[in-house]
C-alpha cells in the first residue's frame, strides 16, 4: 500500500472513531436528559400517590356529605396530619371553590387544570416554590366532585430524584467509556481487514501488470512464480507449462527465495501431484517428507522436512495450461485458506496472459514460416526473370546481400534491413514489361529504346503496390535510377530528396553493373569500378554513400581474394 493510501485509510479511520464516538456521547447524553425529567416526574407521582392514598380515606369519612359541621370536623382531623413532610391540606371542589383547609387559604388560587384532571379520576403532582422552600402539590379526588389538595416538603423527593440521577450519570459515563473502548476497536479491525484487502487486490493488480508486461511465454511463468513464492514466503517456486499436443509437463521457470534468484528452465518432468492437478484441474495440497529436486530442477536443495506443497492450476478455456507450484518447509506449516485463495487467483490472472504468450508464440511461428516462404518466392521470381536475360544472372542476389552490407555500413535500423534487401532483389521486376528486344540488346539502345527501359521503375511500383508486405521496399523500386545531381529518372529527384535506401542501392546497382561481363563490353577489375564510383561522387552518387562503400569494399577485397 502507498504511503499516501496508508495515511488516508488512517485518517479515514481516526475520523470515523471520532464520529462514532461523538454520536454515542450525543445519543447518551439525550436519553440521560429525557431520563433526568422522566425520574424527577416518576418520583413525584409515586409520592403523590402514596400519600394521597394514606390520608385520603381518613380525610373522606371526616367530610362526610360536606356540611358546616362536617367540614369543620374535616379541618380538626387534617390539622392533625400536619407534619414536617406535610405542610397544607386543602379541600376544592371541581369549580375552584376552596371548601376547607388546614391553613387561612383565602389568598388561595388552586390549578384549574389539575382540579379538572383529578375531578376526572387522574392524580396530578407538581413542584412549586414557596418562602419555605420548595413544596410538591398533588391533587387527588377525595369524593364525587371534590377535590383533596396535599402541599408536603420537596427535600425528600429532591434527595431520591438526585440519587437516581447520579446512578443514571454513573451508567451512562459507564456505558460511554467502555463504548470509547470498543467502538475504535471494532473499527480499527475493520480498518485492518479493509487495509488487508486493499493490500491483496493492489499486489494481485500489480503482478498482474507485470504479467501482462510481456509476450514472451517463459517471462510471464517466470513472473507467476516470482509472484507466488514471494507472497506465500516459500523457499521455492515452480511454474509448468501443459503443452498444448502432447500433454507433456514442461518445467519452465523457478524461484528461489533464498538466493531471490528466478531461473528459466525447459525440461520434461512427471511427478504426481502435478499430473493429477494438471488432469483434474483441482489444486493439490499435499504433506511430502521428500521432494523430486534433481528431477525437476536439476540439483538438489536442502530443505527441513516434512515439507508441504500446494499446485493450483492455470486454467484455460477447457483444460489446465499450466501449474503454480509452492513448496514450503516443515517450519512454517501448512498453507492457510487465505493463501491458497490468493495464489488461486493468481492463477486465475495469469490464464490469459499464458494463453496469449502460447498463442503469440504459434503466431510468431507461422509469420516466420509464411515470411520465409515469400522471401523464398522473390527469389525464385527474381530466379525466373534472371533468366531472361543471361547478362544479369545473379544479378539480384549479389546486389541485395552488397546492399544490406551498406546499410549496415551507414547505421540503418535493423528493422529496416529485409525491406531493403527485398528492394534490391526486387529492382529490376519492372524489366518483365520492356520487351525483350530491348534488354537483351548488344549495342547501346536508341532514344525510343531508352524510354521504354525509363518505364521499369514505375511498372516495379505500380506490380507491387498492392502487395502490403512490399510496401517497405517501394523507395528502392521507385528510386533507384535517380542521380544525385538531380539528372536521373523517372522523378528527377535531387540530392537527400531521394531516399536513402535508393542512394544506397544506386551506388551498389553500378558497381555491380561495371564488375560484370556485358555483351559490349568486360568487366572492369573492382579497384576500376570503385575509381569510377568516386569519380562521380556528388554527381550521380551520395558523398557519403561513396565513403562508406569504399569502406566496405576495402573490407570485403582481401576476402575476395582469399575466396578466388
Amino acid at each position: 500500500m502507498g504511503k499516501h493510501s496508508t495515511r488516508k485509510l488512517y485518517a479515514l479511520f481516526a475520523g470515523w472513531t471520532f464520529l462514532a464516538v461523538l454520536a454515542v456521547v450525543v445519543a447518551i447524553a439525550v436519553v440521560v436528559i429525557f431520563r433526568f425529567d422522566t425520574i424527577r416526574n416518576t418520583a413525584e407521582n409515586e409520592t403523590a400517590l402514596v400519600t394521597s392514598r394514606v390520608l385520603a380515606p381518613g380525610l373522606a369519612r371526616e367530610a362526610g356529605n360536606l356540611s358546616e359541621a362536617n367540614l369543620n370536623s374535616f379541618s380538626t382531623a387534617a390539622t392533625a396530619l400536619l407534619s414536617d413532610q406535610i405542610r397544607t391540606i386543602r379541600l376544592w371542589d371541581a369549580e375552584g371553590q376552596l371548601l376547607a383547609a388546614t391553613d387561612d387559604g383565602s389568598a388561595a388560587q388552586p390549578d384549574l387544570l389539575a382540579l379538572e384532571q383529578a375531578a376526572g379520576g387522574r392524580i396530578t403532582a407538581a413542584r412549586v416554590g414557596s418562602p419555605q422552600g420548595d413544596l410538591l402539590v398533588s391533587y387527588a379526588a377525595l369524593a364525587d366532585g371534590v377535590v383533596l389538595e396535599i402541599r408536603q416538603d420537596y427535600s425528600s423527593i429532591s434527595s431520591s430524584v438526585i440519587s437516581n440521577q447520579q446512578a443514571l450519570l454513573v451508567l451512562a459515563a459507564g456505558g460511554i467509556i467502555a463504548l470509547a473502548i470498543i467502538l475504535p476497536v471494532v473499527l480499527w479491525l475493520t480498518t485492518r481487514r479493509l487495509k488487508g484487502e486493499y493490500d491483496r487486490l493492489r499486489y494481485l493488480y500489480h503482478t498482474g501488470q507485470a504479467i501482462r508486461s510481456t509476450l514472451d511465454l517463459t517471462d510471464v511463468l517466470e513472473h507467476v512464480a516470482r509472484d507466488a513464492g514471494v507472497f506465500a514466503g516459500a523457499p521455492l517456486a515452480l511454474a509448468t507449462l501443459v503443452e498444448d499436443e502432447t500433454d507433456d509437463l514442461i518445467l519452465k521457470a523457478s524461484f528461489e527465495r533464498a538466493r531471490n534468484a528466478s531461473t528459466q528452465h525447459h525440461r520434461k518432468v512427471e511427478e504426481w501431484f502435478l499430473r493429477r492437478c494438471a488432469g483434474t484441474g483441482e489444486t493439490i495440497a499435499a504433506k511430502l517428507d521428500k521432494f523430486p529436486y534433481t528431477s525437476l530442477l536439476g540439483f538438489e536443495l536442502q530443505l527441513p522436512k516434512p515439507l508441504y506443497i500446494l499446485c493450483v492450476p492455470i486454467l484455460g478455456r477447457d483444460r489446465a495450461i499450466g501449474i503454480v507450484t509452492v513448496v514450503r518447509d516443515g517450519s512454517q506449516g501448512g498453507f492457510k485458506a487465505s493463501t491458497v485463495q490468493m495464489i488461486e487467483e493468481m492463477a486465475g490472472q495469469a490464464a490469459m496472459a499464458v494463453e496469449q504468450s502460447v498463442l503469440f508464440a504459434k503466431m510468431r511461428s507461422y509469420a516466420s514460416e509464411v515470411e520465409l516462404s515469400y522471401d523464398n518466392t522473390l527469389k525464385a521470381l527474381m530466379a525466373a526473370l534472371d533468366t531472361k536475360d543471361a547478362v544479369t544472372h545473379g544479378h539480384s542476389e549479389r546486389v541485395s546481400r552488397l546492399t544490406v552490407t551498406l546499410a549496415k555500413e551507414m547505421g540503418v535500423p535493423k528493422e529496416q534491413l529485409v525491406d531493403i534487401e527485398r528492394g534490391a532483389l526486387l529492382h529490376d521486376v519492372g524489366k518483365i514489361g520492356v520487351p525483350d528486344a530491348v534488354l537483351q540488346k548488344p549495342a547501346s539502345l536508341n532514344e525510343k529504346e531508352f524510354e521504354a527501359m525509363q518505364k521499369h521503375p514505375l511498372l516495379a511500383g505500380l506490380m507491387v503496390s498492392n502487395v502490403g508486405f512490399l510496401e517497405g521496399a517501394m523507395p528502392i523500386l521507385l528510386y533507384h535510377h535517380e542521380r544525385y545531381d538531380g539528372t536521373g529518372y523517372p522523378f528527377s529527384l535531387e540530392g537527400e530528396a531521394i531516399p536513402l535506401e535508393a542512394r544506397i542501392f544506386a551506388v551498389v546497382d553500378a558497381y555491380d553493373a561495371m564488375t560484370s561481363d556485358r555483351p559490349y563490353r568486360k568487366a572492369m577489375p573492382p579497384e576500376d569500378a570503385l575509381a569510377e564510383i568516386k569519380r562521380y561522387s556528388g554527381s550521380q552518387f551520395d558523398p557519403h554513400v561513396v565513403e562508406a562503400f569504399s569502406i566496405v569494399i576495402d573490407r570485403l577485397q582481401p576476402a575476395a581474394h582469399r575466396a578466388a
